[in-house]
């Protein structure tokens, strides 16, 4: 069993709810499209692609809803098994890959991964909100990771 806390305000939880229910049908699309599925077999590839956008929509839903049901102050996510907190952590991952695809193409990764380099007073509102998104979401994974795997940093 995984567990997350959200210690951050409501106003904040309210910010990355909006933002999920935004981009999380993109982020499905994006995952197959990142996929790069052969198409020299017609029938395999419209398998694969439906396939794989089936199981980005239903991760993307476990995500939205995750946070929608979010409660407490912190708010703790709680995930019940290893497949579960897996599937977490792949819709994280297609929404920042849809978030950096779609809202930041002019941004690099390096300036993404480390978002304090990013000059963010001249950025709209929304795509300040949405670095923070990508962000939080990151830190969210890597938290993840560690309960799953508790090696995968250790170096």
């Amino acid at each position: 069993m995984a567990e997350l806390r959200l210690s951050m305000t409501i106003e904040a939880r309210k910010v990355l709810s909006d933002l999920l229910r935004l981009i999380a049908p993109t982020s499905a699309r994006v995952s197959v499209n990142r996929a790069q599925i052969p198409d020299s077999d017609t029938d395999l590839s419209s398998y694969w692609t439906e396939t794989l956008s089936a199981q980005a929509t239903e991760e993307a839903r476990l995500l939205a809803k995750a946070f929608a049901q979010a409660k407490g102050d912190p708010a703790i996510i709680i995930l019940n098994s290893t497949e579960e907190a897996l599937a977490f952590l792949r819709a994280l991952s297609a929404v920042r890959l849809a978030l950096r695809d779609l809202v930041f193409p002019e941004i690099t990764d390096a300036q993404l991964e480390n978002s304090e380099n990013i000059d963010d007073v001249s950025l709209p509102s929304e795509k300040r909100h949405a670095i923070a998104c990508y962000s939080c979401f990151g830190l969210l994974q890597q938290s993840l990771i560690l309960q799953i795997e508790p090696e995968a940093f250790d170096s």
